[in-house]
């Protein structure tokens, strides 16, 4: 089980905390944390599951890029989620012209559905996930902390 945690970040922002037992719990609990930040839960279902795929050159890097990817599909294709569950997070040699160099790629569901107006309410609009002050670290107990910042 994760912890998560809004507060404003001293820079400017809101800094979003995620305490979890592993990197994968990690990415579920960030998307599932964006989401409450952004939605009022209780009027969104779980009628679509959407797959996403997002490549990463570490941890940090892929971490923003799922966020970021959970952000386009709500701007851009007119979803709401609730929560993303990690299929696989896996180091990948898969060379293209996009990719060059051994990276992370993360692969997993998002549900949720089409924006609503009559039942969704929006809590607070996000317009990017911060890289530059993004932390993940291990804590002595094994568990992982996440720290980013929220344009918001």
């Amino acid at each position: 089980m994760a912890n998560y945690s809004f507060s404003e970040d001293p820079n400017g922002g809101v800094g979003m905390e995620i305490v979890a037992r592993d990197h994968t719990g990690m990415f579920d609990a960030a998307a599932a944390a964006l989401c409450l930040f952004m939605w009022e839960q209780e009027g969104v279902e779980e009628r679509e599951e959407i797959p996403l795929a997002w490549y990463g050159f570490d941890i940090p890097t892929t971490v923003v890029g799922l966020l970021s990817e959970l952000l386009y599909r709500m701007e851009v294709d007119g979803y709401v989620f609730k929560r993303f569950v990690t299929g696989s997070l896996e180091e990948v040699d898969e060379l293209d012209e996009r990719h060059r160099k051994r990276q992370l790629k993360i692969t997993g569901v998002a549900y949720g559905e089409r924006y609503d107006p009559a039942r969704h309410r929006q809590r607070f609009p996000v317009q990017a996930v911060l890289l530059p002050r993004l932390k993940v670290r291990a804590l002595d107990d094994g568990r992982v902390r996440l720290y980013c910042v929220l344009d918001a």
